[in-house]
């Protein structure tokens, strides 16, 4: 991965966050203390999101090389199989979307079927 398709690191979206917050403060002088928490706490959920997402689609060594265990069915039991990788979308606790890319999964036993985690 080029230095251009990588993600910014946590340190520069945090420096992006204060500068933000630097900004909004300039253009908004006369802020009450819950306006000043409200703006922050939108930057800070932001900024969380992504790192939760980034976070989430990090894989252990083991994993990324194929090691991983054989995920039995939570139903029956027996051995699930891949149906194909497939996008989730999730909200976080402060209302930001988070998009997990993972490998769906099937029973060919009984059915059942899920998006598990990592």
């Amino acid at each position: 991965m080029s230095q251009e398709e990588r993600p910014p690191s946590w340190q520069q979206r945090s420096q992006d966050v204060d500068q933000a917050m630097q900004e909004w403060r300039r253009t908004h002088p006369q802020a009450t203390l819950a306006e000043i928490e409200r703006a922050v706490d939108e930057q800070m959920n932001q900024l969380r999101a992504r790192m939760i997402e980034e976070v989430a689609h990090t894989s252990p060594p083991e994993q990324a090389a194929g090691q991983r265990q054989p995920v039995k069915c939570p139903q029956c039991g027996n051995r699930m199989q891949g149906r194909g990788k497939r996008q989730r979308r999730l909200q976080t606790q402060g209302g930001q979307e988070v998009t997990l890319t993972r490998e769906y999964q099937s029973c060919p036993q009984c059915g059942y079927s899920f998006f598990p985690p990592r």
